[in-house]
């Protein structure tokens, strides 16, 4: 398993050379970046050649990969032309992405209805995108995976939409939140003793995970468990650190982090 830092809060002011700096520092193995936010980086969909490369400088000068290009386009919309725009739009990001060393990109849903009955539209619709994008990127080599967010958080629908596509390019990213899908049944109460029923149900399709507050006390035991069940499945991709830190010693705090990911198996 490997570390990326995820642009997602801590990082979003820094441009391309200090990011990479001090996610080399901080213990991290690459980037993630998160696109459609205006976030210093500058490594959005319609990034010009020269920042590109000047992107892929900074990391080889620090020895990091690009561990995801993280498009937030979502397809939950009824509005065809609005889908065909954010399927556009994701396509750009996949054309220049081998060129970055990238061979992720993670995309939203986004929202359900919260009647189940009303939910099959949107799924289908999701689903479309989605085997649109993965059958982009196949040829190039690359996987498209919807993260596990909004109105996806739950497992069923998540797993819905990617069986739905069946493309073995097409994945989920975890986001690393336990007690989810109460209609479901697969609320996790405080204190339960395993996630492996929820690993189970759809851990075979993740390609990305996303931790948050590793260090509270009652997530520490879940981030365990999931990093032992990864280990175990002999799974190799990147664990992201999401961190939302906004204090005055960044780096003190990336550290640590690293450390914890360190010390709970990854």
């Amino acid at each position: 398993m490997r570390w990326a830092l995820n642009t997602y809060q801590v990082a979003q002011g820094w441009d391309p050379e200090t990011l990479c700096r001090v996610a080399a520092a901080t213990g991290h193995d690459g980037v993630e970046f998160l696109q459609d936010y205006g976030q210093a980086h500058g490594l959005e969909a319609d990034a010009p050649a020269e920042h590109r490369r000047r992107v892929r400088q900074a990391l080889a000068v620090n020895g990091l990969e690009c561990a995801s290009l993280t498009s937030c386009q979502r397809f939950d919309m009824e509005d065809a032309e609005a889908r065909r725009r954010a399927v556009a739009q994701v396509g750009r990001v996949l054309a220049y992405a081998p060129e970055m060393g990238c061979r992720h990109i993670r995309v939203l849903g986004d929202r359900l209805p919260e009647a189940s009955g009303e939910r099959p539209p949107v799924i289908a619709r999701v689903a479309d995108a989605l085997r649109t994008l993965g059958e982009q990127a196949a040829p190039l080599g690359l996987t498209v995976s919807l993260e596990v967010h909004g109105g996806f958080t739950d497992p069923e629908p998540a797993r819905a939409v990617v069986e739905a596509v069946g493309l073995p390019n097409v994945g989920l990213v975890f986001n690393s939140v336990w007690r989810v899908g109460a209609a479901s049944g697969w609320a996790l109460p405080a204190g339960t003793a395993s996630i492996r029923p929820l690993y189970d149900y759809f851990g075979r399709h993740f390609t990305s995970v996303h931790t948050h507050e590793m260090d509270r006390p009652e997530e520490t035991r879940y981030y365990r468990e999931l990093f032992g069940l990864l280990r175990d499945a002999g799974w190799g991709g990147f664990i992201s650190n999401e961190c939302a830190y906004r204090g005055p010693d960044p780096e003190r705090v990336l550290r640590l982090y690293t450390a914890l990911f360190r010390a709970l198996g990854g």
